[in-house]
């Protein structure tokens, strides 16, 4: 179980990687409008394709899974694109040897969760097919991409545990399961250790991100108040990372722990575009580099449950 974080192709932070000392990365691939040229589809890709593994080979980078479709994929004004996308990101997996690709399930808006159900049966019990025929799984990750970190107005429809049941449910494969992320569960209530024990056979990359609620909001404003709870590196929300990876391993995950940064309140770059649920204020203008300082930082908070060599 190898520790790294979510990035693109990039030869600087590839040197931030092994300099660190972490050990796999989400490749991160970009929408289908500005797709990198490594991707299926593009002149001479497959030679790319390499060219890139080969980059994160020689800093003993392992990359674990393709981030290739975080996007509504039942919204019918970019269905067709986004289907093809997923496919070259299936596509970009086998050529490469890996064995995951990650994304959203996509979701039908403005109307209740369920009614998702038939069209996420129809469009990925098709990608579910084609992810067999090529030896690669499909991941969800659960995020509810709605305000709050609730289902409201998101786009994404496996975003809860009942719904994560029913797709599954709907589709007969084995091709599809979850990107785990134990952020978007603790601000819904449900205990990280349990869903992981509910759904340890679909288990197949994980996020490692946390959340913290904040009980003084809760208690003044509610659930429904971007105060509430707050999206962090590991090692500073609620979840308990040392019970959490126990179980990934009592459940048979072998793979990796992708850090999701960017969205901790404190430690992140973006001080202009700070995220809707900062609860606290965000740091100060003269602290540069705080994303890799947070990287860092939650790298060795892990690092405690997964010894190199086990």
């Amino acid at each position: 179980m190898r520790i790294g974080f979510l990035s693109g192709h990039n030869p600087e932070r590839i040197a931030f990687m092994k300099k660190w000392g972490f050990g796999s990365v989400e490749l991160l691939t970009g929408y289908f409008d500005r797709a990198p040229d490594f991707m299926p589809g593009n002149p001479g890709w497959e030679a790319k394709a390499d060219a890139v593994k080969a980059d994160f080979d020689a800093a003993d980078i392992r990359i674990s899974c393709i981030g290739a479709f975080y996007l509504n994929h039942l919204d019918p004004t970019i269905e067709a694109d986004a289907a093809v996308q997923v496919q070259n990101a299936i596509l970009l997996a086998e050529h490469l040897g890996v064995g995951a690709v990650a994304g959203f399930a996509g979701r039908v808006t403005g109307k209740p969760l369920e009614d998702s159900l038939p069209k996420f049966a129809e469009v990925w019990g098709e990608h579910a097919r084609f992810a067999e025929d090529h030896g690669v799984r499909i991941a969800f990750e659960c995020c509810p991409m709605g305000r709050y970190h609730t289902p409201m107005f998101g786009i994404n429809c496996i975003c809860t545990p009942a719904m994560s049941e029913a797709c599954f449910n709907a589709v007969d494969s084995e091709a599809l399961g979850l990107e785990w992320d134990p952020s978007h569960l603790v601000p819904q209530g449900v205990d990280p250790c349990e869903n992981i024990r509910q759904f340890a056979s679909r288990i197949y990359h994980v996020h490692a991100k946390g959340a913290r609620m904040y009980p003084h909001n809760v208690a003044r404003y509610g659930l429904l108040h971007h105060g509430s709870c707050e999206h962090c590196m590991p090692g500073f929300g609620d979840e308990d990372w040392g019970q959490i990876i126990k179980e990934l391993r009592r459940a048979g995950y072998h793979g990796d722990l992708n850090i999701e940064g960017w969205h901790d309140a404190v430690w992140r770059d973006q001080q202009d575009t700070p995220p809707e649920d900062v609860a606290q204020q965000a740091r100060p203008p003269m602290a540069p580099n705080l994303e890799d300082a947070g990287l860092i930082i939650a790298l060795n908070h892990l690092k405690q449950f997964c010894p190199e060599g086990f």
